[in-house]
């Protein structure tokens, strides 16, 4: 027989005094049997081991916290001895039982509790104590109290080498990688250095050679979501708009990188510095408007370069309308060349345009003397494939007949008024539609204070096929969500990039705004002002570009841009928001003051020459002399 393991030792057993097996596994009391139990018992039973009835289940277990310690010395030695089994055999049971009662004695040994030892035992002599009585019993354990939080120990920072990280799928070979990533890594540090050198309060965003590298490893990953040549022309434009960033656009990009939340974030630019007509004699509104006049640029001869001058004719309307008509839509794109087919309203497909994407460089290339074409954005020569890809292809409408065609021509109409009106300087941004480039977005600010006149965003009149964010700066969320405008609504906190504009509903609506502000007489400022004028179908007889008052050293068509003129003339940075685009209100303004510089020195050179204000009235070098000469004969 194999021993018990004492599962059941705690439970009482079921039949008690009624059981009559030699070695049971349950307990059973210490108690004398009444005499009626002895009666029972002594009748012969045969053994059923089915019959153990009702069985209780046992009592919760409960967690024994301390071993008890038994001191042989001082107990009584008959505690430890084996107790002698109660257990009665049956007359008619004991052939049966091969085993002897002293041998049984031994397994109950085992199934006796620490209990039933004690109740059983004699008692301890004088004021002697079991140790286990002796001890004092220690409270359950209790959880521990919280430990405070101990302040985060920085973990070592990885070090990385100048190599490009592993990736799920290489965009190029490792040989490519680590040249383009060198090449990015220069740049980096380049922009770092220059950071080293300014200010004290840039020197929490100095990135130490680590975090240089690991810098350029971030851009360099980020880019091999890309493959092939995508993968190429997008890190060649991250390096080229890198190397061109400002001051405030490199902290701007490094606070993000570095997640950097301290004071030391790039301060708000302090307001640029503006010529001051004043300072040069030129103190009332008037006299500005009297030099200005000197700066008119003639639109004789111009019609080649774009400029409008006299109203298409109806017969040329109707003729270019037939040739629309007959291409049946066929248009060439104005970004990669591809001949599609546009579709007004939509064919029964839902398409607007057919030639699927358009993949094009989004930088005209450069024809300099001594060096091969290339286009800016990704430096690649001029004819090879695109580094961007758009949804459709698009096109520009550039003839003044197929554009009367759609909104028709006006002059500025005459004012009753005999009052002057105030210069006006003015900036359209256009995107694409159904029906060529149209306008989107018209700002006017007034000059030379630069105060805003009205900033409206434009309904166009064909769908748009692509909003042209990257140089218009109009989102297709602010554009979509823009309330309708009312002359006596409007928000007057209206923000820069268009964030509260409000919308006109046709570009013959926002030219109307234009016309409420101006006069045949009214000098109208503007950069490339041809393709302002032509968006909005207006024929102004007093314009004054800054295009033709700044020319490029090989004249026309080739042109200065806007940003280049701001940098090199008013030292000051504009269009920096890169792929977010232009802003037409920082444009209209950075015209104006291009204006007033021009003004400024118009007026001291005419003064060198002779000429002066009379009552308020500019006059010529002559005309005073001779009017001085009257005087002294008088």
């Amino acid at each position: 027989m194999f021993s018990s393991i004492g599962l059941w030792r705690n439970t009482l057993c079921p039949h008690q005094h009624e059981c009559s097996l030699p070695v049971c596994v349950f307990l059973h009391s210490s108690e004398a049997p009444s005499p009626e139990v002895d009666e029972v018992l002594a009748i012969a039973k045969e053994y059923d081991p089915f019959s153990a009835g009702d069985v209780s289940p046992p009592p919760p277990k409960r967690r024994r916290l301390h071993s008890p310690t038994r001191d042989k010395s001082r107990a009584d030695p008959e505690i430890y001895k084996p107790a002698q089994s109660k257990a009665r055999i049956p007359a008619g049971l004991s052939h049966q039982l091969p085993l002897a009662q002293d041998t049984v004695s031994r397994s109950t040994q085992s199934q006796t509790t620490y209990e039933e030892i004690t109740r059983n035992s004699a008692p301890l002599p004088g004021n002697t104590k079991l140790a286990s009585m002796a001890r004092t019993v220690s409270p359950p354990p209790t959880k521990a109290a919280k430990e405070r939080p101990q302040p985060a120990v920085k973990q070592p920072r990885k070090v990385e080498a100048l190599t490009p990280r592993n990736v799920i799928k290489a965009p190029a070979q490792l040989k490519t990688r680590l040249a383009i990533l060198q090449k990015l890594h220069e740049q980096i540090k380049a922009q770092n250095s220059k950071l080293n050198a300014l200010d004290a309060k840039w020197k929490s965003l100095v990135l130490d050679p680590q975090e240089l590298i690991m810098f350029a490893l971030d851009e360099e990953e980020a880019a091999t979501k890309f493959e092939g040549e995508i993968y190429r022309n997008t890190i060649t434009q991250n390096i080229v708009r890198i190397k061109k960033m400002t001051t405030e656009e490199w902290v701007k990009k490094v606070s993000e990188w570095t997640g950097s939340s301290t004071k030391e974030k790039a301060q708000p630019k302090p307001a640029e510095k503006r010529e001051d007509l004043g300072s040069v004699g030129l103190t009332s509104l008037s006299e500005q408007v009297a030099v200005l006049r000197h700066l008119r640029t003639s639109l004789e001869g111009l019609e080649q370069y774009g400029y409008v001058t006299k109203l298409p004719s109806a017969a040329e309307i109707a003729s270019t309308q037939a040739g629309v008509t007959a291409s049946k839509g066929f248009e060439s794109c104005d970004r990669c060349a591809t001949r599609f087919q546009v579709f007004p309203g939509r064919d029964d497909n839902g398409h607007l345009t057919s030639g699927g994407k358009c993949r094009y460089h989004w930088a005209r290339a450069n024809r300099q003397a001594r060096a091969e074409p290339s286009h800016p954005c990704c430096n690649k020569p001029e004819g090879s494939e695109g580094c961007s890809i758009a949804e459709t292809h698009v096109f520009a409408v550039k003839t003044p007949k197929r554009l009367a065609g759609i909104l028709q021509f006006e002059h500025t109409p005459e004012k009753t008024d005999v009052r002057p009106l105030q210069p006006v300087s003015f900036d359209c941004e256009m995107g694409y539609t159904t029906l060529g480039m149209e306008v989107i977005r018209v700002t006017a600010v007034s000059w030379p204070d630069g105060r805003l006149l009205f900033d409206v965003f434009v309904r166009t009149y064909g769908e748009v096929l692509d909003l042209n964010t990257r140089f218009s700066g109009v989102s297709s969320e602010g554009y979509a969500s823009a309330v309708p405008y009312s002359s006596d609504g409007q928000d007057d906190d209206v923000t820069s990039k268009g964030g509260n504009l409000r919308k006109v509903e046709s570009p013959a609506a926002a030219r109307q705004l234009l016309f409420d502000l101006i006069s045949p007489e009214t000098p109208l400022i503007g950069h490339a002002i041809e393709n302002d004028l032509n968006v909005l179908r207006i024929i102004h007889p007093f314009i004054v570009d800054t295009v033709l008052l700044y020319p490029h050293p090989r004249g026309l068509p080739i042109r200065f841009g806007l940003k280049i003129l701001s940098q090199k003339y008013l030292s000051r940075g504009i269009q920096t928001a890169g792929e977010a685009g232009h802003d037409s209100k920082e444009d209209a303004v950075a015209t104006g003051d291009l204006v007033t510089r021009k003004v400024t020195e118009k007026w001291k050179m005419m003064k060198h020459e002779g000429w002066c204000f009379e009552d308020g009235i500019l006059t010529a070098p002559e005309e005073a002399t001779s009017l001085a000469g009257g005087q002294s004969r008088l």
